[in-house]
């Protein structure tokens, strides 16, 4: 089952993803978040921080890749 992520403010919401009731968090003041496939909310709020924590490690384990390269990229060229 889909759902839709809102926030507002600091508060987290997870809604089944129903055109009709997302527009009434919206005109509610709600901001849409993102889209989520889980079971229940509960599971659509921890599917959206696991999504979030991809994607910052992603990058960073990237940089650390490229870290040793450049590392002796700069070595090779300074000698």
């Amino acid at each position: 089952m889909d759902f839709y992520i809102l926030k507002k403010q600091q508060e987290l919401i997870a809604i089944p993803a129903d055109e009709q009731s997302c527009k009434q968090y919206l005109d509610s003041g709600y901001f849409y978040i993102d889209k989520v496939a889980a079971c229940n909310e509960t599971n659509a709020l921890k599917a959206l921080q696991a999504k979030q924590t991809r994607a910052l490690k992603v990058p960073l384990m990237m940089a650390l890749l490229a870290l040793p390269i450049v590392i002796f990229a700069w070595y090779s060229l300074s000698s």
